[in-house]
């Protein structure tokens, strides 16, 4: 169930993605998984063995998982107190890191399994116009998940909170790479606080034992107004997610059907696991004619051209209306309520 405390906000609660992501990686056996560091070097200090430049980063993992048989967990970092250069920001290296990908997928090498993980801040508590000027303005990456699409063949993830993150990394880690010998897997992951939207006990079943993973997008909101005039779908990917289920709350309370889907997983190396999310969105569509995307990305290329990819491959469903929010766009949930009223023409 979702945090009991999500609508409270005297008893909200918050965690650090990016801790929860190191106690996670921190539990893994260091037999079959190694962390790896990505910086410039340039003002080096302390132990730098595990640390590389991002030119070098994804080809030096890529040797190693497959010498050694071993999960890489590459991190790419917004803030390293105490290897961070001025000169080199997050966006920089990720360039340098999607190059290396680049190179690498066009090669029929043997088993690897080498993740990507790039944390930076998000948008969610952006309330105001001032605030999202001074974060498009920013040098954080706002194309990244279109870029790494483009090259087909990554698995990519952008978990809401830090419960979800724990989550999809252990299900990379103990079940995911099993399926398939060779995988590259991108997550995007928060750097600042973000509220915890599912309950600590969300992703487990009995005895602490993970649950099931389908890959499949999961509605985590649905409204009991079973008379309400509008009906309206939000799909959300990231810690935006939390605005998206506040603003569904609102709307529910205007007299709206709302549904709101979480897609953590927007894309699979396994044609057969894209297949299956082409499926259940193609299924989704059936039940929803308007639909709002709500992404922490550029509105090209990412969540939103997705969504929209997909249903227009079905020439059954010219009715769906899809309206796209990115960060070009006020994110707030007062913007996402907006923009659902815009989409139903009230």
């Amino acid at each position: 169930m979702l945090n009991k405390n999500l609508f409270d906000k005297t008893k909200e609660e918050y965690q650090d993605m990016v801790e929860s992501t190191f106690f996670t990686l921190a539990e893994f056996n260091d037999d079959t998984n190694i962390v790896l560091k990505v910086d410039n070097l340039e003002e080096p200090s302390g132990n730098t063995k595990h640390i590389f430049r991002a030119e070098e980063a994804i080809q030096i993992g890529s040797i190693i998982s497959k010498n050694q048989g071993k999960n890489v967990f590459l991190i790419n970092e917004a803030f390293n107190d105490n290897l961070k250069n001025i000169n080199t920001s997050l966006m920089d290296n990720f360039y340098k890191l999607y190059s290396g990908f680049t190179k690498i997928l066009t090669r029929k090498e043997e088993t690897m399994n080498l993740t990507l993980l790039n944390m930076q801040c998000p948008l969610t508590h952006y309330e105001n116009e001032l605030a999202a000027a001074l974060y498009l303005n920013s040098r954080e990456t706002k194309n990244d998940i279109a870029m790494l699409r483009n090259l087909r063949g990554i698995n990519i993830f952008t978990p809401a909170d830090s419960i979800e993150a724990r989550y999809l990394l252990k299900i990379v880690e103990k079940n995911f790479f099993k399926e398939n010998k060779r995988n590259f897997t991108y997550f995007k992951l928060s750097s600042e606080s973000s509220p915890n939207i599912f309950d600590k006990e969300y992703f487990e079943k009995e005895e602490g034992h993970l649950k099931e993973w389908t890959g499949l997008p999961e509605i985590i909101y649905l409204s009991k107004n079973i008379e309400a005039h509008f009906d309206v779908a939000i799909i959300a990917s990231g810690p935006i997610l939390y605005n998206a289920i506040l603003a569904a709350k609102e709307l529910e309370e205007m007299n709206y059907n709302v549904t709101v889907l979480n897609m953590s997983f927007l894309s699979s190396s396994s044609e057969y696991l894209n297949e299956k999310i082409r499926s259940f969105i193609n299924n989704f569509t059936d039940k929803h004619t308007n639909i709002v995307t709500v992404e922490e990305h550029s509105k090209i290329g990412g969540l939103g051209s997705l969504i929209a990819e997909i249903t227009s491959e079905n020439k059954n469903r010219a009715n769906v209306k899809i309206e796209r929010m990115g960060i070009e766009d006020n994110l707030s949930a007062r913007g996402i309520v907006a923009k659902c009223e815009e989409i139903v023409g009230y």
